[in-house]
């Protein structure tokens, strides 16, 4: 399959909890599948603030600078600030933004230094969370990367995040596939909403880290961890206020090393050690029972829609009447990815449609299509199927391609692109929301199957006969 599509993500929040850094910044949502970078530079802004403001707290010296003139250690608030209003899905004002920003440098743990500090103002009411930096922040690179961490944390949703540069290469080291934490899938979740988005970014008394799923014998696995615990404490450290990357960076760690976490369970609490590992994220599994044949597509990964096709045309030299694709607990991966893997099912019409700031672009299949119109199509999903297996299943379901059997989906219709910034690390931004080319939006609420069916613990064969008599 022919790679044409522009390196866009469409991942859920999910997070692969399997190195570490600390709780303020850190190691995204995005911590599965690959993305692509682009390189931003600080910009001018609409600032009417004085070049060049000078303000100071106790014994302490912050000089305020416009944009064209904010060094490297403070440059990022302008990238991102340029990034967001350029790009963002939606318009956010400069007064939300900035009260984001002085939330995330109110979060520091305060300092006692009484060195000089630059504050970089891409709009005049930035000055307040300035202010806020000189009794909160260490040197003028700590202060910056606070401002650009509330701005993510609590101005944006919850799939756009900062990345230092230490979770960046975590991010890098996880989409190669090997990965040295717990292997488990988690979803910030505010239950509390009843209707529309309950992901969420910042743990709180409604905002929860739950357990979605486990990958095949890593150790979460091995020591029982379950859908919908509810993790508190890390190490005995109760993770309230840290960001979901937090969390994640302190969960990762060495193979070989123990993290101690602390669990509700049905109502209570439960406390595992759980020995650190080698992780591998499997891709792709497949099968053949009989006639049927059996595909598990566990990421989109950019290599996944060569392994996909490579199973479906063994698959299909059996002469399978019957086809199932297991989609549980996908959280996406590369939208490319997943316009190729529907292309194999569709000779002609569109995939999917995206909607943002910079273009609506609408994306269509392949005219690869290699799977016979005359062999059953069944595509497994859970609630842990996001974002690009909702893109593919629900279209091919729109088409009537396909049959759906399972549990509605996450619920994620956006996409994320990240680019990288100057000072080492990056920002995954949302830049459009996803439609079926019929103008469905699953968005909060993902997608109906045609057969509703609880298939969470049946794998192999048994999950093939269960499905194919339901269906």
């Amino acid at each position: 399959m022919t790679k044409r599509h522009p390196r866009l993500i469409a991942l859920t929040t999910l997070l692969v909890l399997v190195s570490a850094c600390d709780p303020q910044g850190g190691s995204s949502t995005s911590t599965q599948a690959a993305s692509s970078s682009t390189t931003t530079g600080a910009s001018p802004s609409s600032s009417s603030a004085d070049d060049h403001t000078t303000t100071s707290g106790p014994a302490r010296v912050i000089e305020q600078v416009e944009c064209p003139e904010a060094p490297d250690p403070v440059a990022i608030v302008c990238e991102v600030y340029d990034l967001i209003k350029t790009h963002y899905v939606d318009e956010v004002d400069d007064a939300t933004l900035a009260a984001a920003a002085a939330q995330g440098v109110e979060s520091l743990d305060g300092s006692s230094s009484d060195q000089p500090l630059v504050c970089a103002v891409p709009a005049e009411e930035f000055s307040l969370a300035c202010e806020a930096v000189a009794g909160e922040a260490d040197d003028s690179a700590e202060g910056a990367e606070a401002i650009v961490v509330g701005i993510t944390a609590h101005a944006l949703d919850p799939n756009s995040v900062y990345l230092d540069s230490r979770a960046l290469a975590l991010l890098e080291e996880e989409q190669e596939g090997e990965i040295e934490g717990i292997g488990a899938l988690v979803s910030p979740e505010d239950r509390t909403e009843e209707e529309g988005e309950q992901q969420c970014a910042v743990i709180s008394a409604t905002c929860r880290l739950y357990i979605v799923s486990t990958i095949r014998g890593a150790p979460a696995e091995e020591v029982g961890l379950q859908r919908d615990d509810i993790l508190l404490e890390v190490d005995g450290e109760s993770i309230m206020g840290w960001s979901i990357d937090a969390v994640t960076a302190a969960v990762r760690g060495p193979a070989g090393t123990d993290v101690n976490l602390t669990l509700e369970r049905d109502g209570e609490e439960v406390e595992v050690t759980i020995t650190r590992a080698a992780v591998v994220i499997p891709i792709l599994e497949y099968e053949l029972f009989g006639d049927t044949g059996y595909i598990k597509l566990s990421v989109f990964t950019q290599s996944a829609d060569e392994q996909f096709e490579g199973a479906l045309v063994e698959l299909l030299s059996a002469d399978i009447e019957r086809l199932v694709v297991d989609l549980r607990n996908n959280p996406g991966g590369l939208l490319e990815t997943a316009v190729e893997v529907t292309s194999a099912f569709l000779p002609d019409g569109e995939v999917v449609v995206t909607q943002g700031p910079d273009a609506n672009v609408t994306y269509e299949v392949t005219g690869a299509s290699i799977v016979p119109d005359d062999v059953e199509v069944v595509f497994v999903v859970n609630k842990g199927s996001a974002s690009a297996s909702e893109v593919v299943s629900a279209t091919l379901q729109e088409r009537g391609r396909a049959t759906v059997v399972g549990e509605n989906t996450f619920g994620k219709n956006t996409v994320q692109q990240r680019f990288n910034l100057s000072n080492g690390g990056a920002l995954k931004l949302t830049i459009a929301r996803w439609l079926t080319p019929g103008g469905l939006d699953f968005g909060g609420v993902g997608v109906t199957p045609d057969v509703l069916l609880e298939l969470q613990n049946l794998e192999g064969q048994a999950l093939v006969e269960t499905v194919l008599a339901a269906a």
